[in-house]
């Protein structure tokens, strides 16, 4: 690797693991697109979101009302873009910050100082993850990424955020110098499925002891102690 070019790839959940899961404003943004769009009521209780796309929740819904999902999926895009705009509206007075999670910032800039590049991989659509990262004081750090408007399974984003690393940072990490950090199951079957390493976080919905049984690289109960975190991304790149 050509001298000055980052080592190794970090990408970052959001939802639970950079901000507090439970994004309420989000929630309604989503419906309310919806609703417009598709001109169904419809609620979101009772769908599972944790570690969802959130394209595939509206094809959840697809199927809740049975639509015809050809059709369906050419509003899809105009759903998203519709629930971006409605979301940014939303926290335009919103200070996003106090959402963040234990050591967030830390961690990301703890990256960058060891040359590791970063990014996100979220089931958030990509307009609701730039409002959110925007807001919260991260767009600068998390610039690249892949998006829960972009693919039908979560484990086909890691091919999308190594492209997108690829092309800010003109290097192409294979998946074993790539990591994901989730606080899903669903985080670390993508990786899995993809042949990324990965670091649960117990920042969501899942403690340490539901997260370590699917057996993810290493498991921290926050990203509270940087020094643990830099140690855990190590010891997991080490391993290979």
């Amino acid at each position: 690797m050509a001298e000055g070019q980052p080592t190794a790839l970090v990408l970052f959940d959001i939802d639970g693991t950079l901000l507090q899961a439970g994004d309420p404003a989000h929630q309604r943004a989503f419906v309310e697109a919806f609703e417009e769009v598709y001109g169904l009521p419809v609620t979101l209780e009772g769908v599972q979101l944790a570690g969802m796309l959130d394209a595939n929740i509206a094809r959840t819904l697809f199927d809740l009302h049975e639509l015809d999902h050809s059709e369906a999926d050419t509003l899809l895009d105009r759903m998203m873009k519709s629930m971006g705009g409605r979301y940014r509206q939303a926290v335009m007075e919103i200070e996003l910050r106090e959402r963040l999670l234990p050591g967030v910032s830390k961690a990301v800039e703890a990256c960058a100082e060891r040359g590791w590049a970063t990014g996100v991989l979220t089931g958030n659509a990509r307009s609701v993850a730039y409002a959110k990262l925007e807001r919260a004081g991260l767009a600068d750090l998390l610039v690249t990424g892949a998006y829960g408007d972009s693919a039908r399974e979560r484990a086909h984003l890691v091919e999308v955020a190594i492209a997108a690393a690829e092309d800010a940072v003109h290097h192409r990490f294979a998946p074993q110098e790539t990591v994901l950090v989730g606080d899903t199951p669903q985080d670390i079957s993508a990786a899995r499925q993809a042949g990324t390493k990965v670091i649960a976080v117990a920042t969501g919905r899942f403690d340490v002891h539901h997260l370590a049984q699917h057996e993810p690289d290493a498991v921290l109960q926050d990203l509270g102690d940087t020094s643990a975190f830099v140690k855990a991304v190590e010891s997991v790149f080490a391993s290979h």
